[in-house]
């Protein structure tokens, strides 16, 4: 299947859109790639290697792009979202190295109104390299304006 450009999907731009694109979906998950590189360069280390504590960065964006492919079926545009917490990230690699392809999955467990959590995993050549839940909101244009509003 061809899916949009996940500059269309999320609304992160160069130099913090850490994914290439959308590999795979379903209506409950989507799987994302990218290759440890030039895409990743603020949050590379001085050999090119990105710290293993990015996968939560990379988890986030695959669930944006979950989120805006399911805007996209509707006509919307890509919407800002918040992730609110991260349980249990457990890396089992102190860094994703130079020229690796990454995939990251994103399952959603639990869907209320903005609100959602999902089970996460990145994968390099098929090995589990890193694992969390997220806990993510999704406002609404009011509940964004209401949230950026400065007193």
């Amino acid at each position: 299947m061809n899916y949009p450009a996940i500059e269309t999907l999320v609304p992160h731009r160069a130099p913090m859109l850490l994914l290439e694109r959308v590999v795979d979906s379903g209506e409950q998950w989507i799987c994302c790639d990218t290759v440890v590189g030039p895409r990743q360069g603020l949050l590379l280390d001085a050999q090119g290697n990105l710290p293993g504590w990015c996968g939560i960065e990379l988890m986030a964006q695959t669930i944006a792009a979950w989120a805006g492919l399911q805007g996209h079926a509707r006509g919307e545009p890509a919407r800002i979202g918040m992730l609110l917490g991260a349980r249990k990230y457990d890396s089992q690699r102190p860094v994703f190295a130079a020229g690796e392809r990454l995939l990251i999955e994103a399952r959603c467990l639990l869907q209320d109104g903005g609100m959602a959590s999902f089970e996460c995993v990145i994968r390099q050549e098929g090995q589990e390299c890193a694992r969390a839940r997220l806990s993510t909101y999704q406002p609404d244009e009011s509940q964004l304006s209401d949230l950026l509003k400065a007193e």
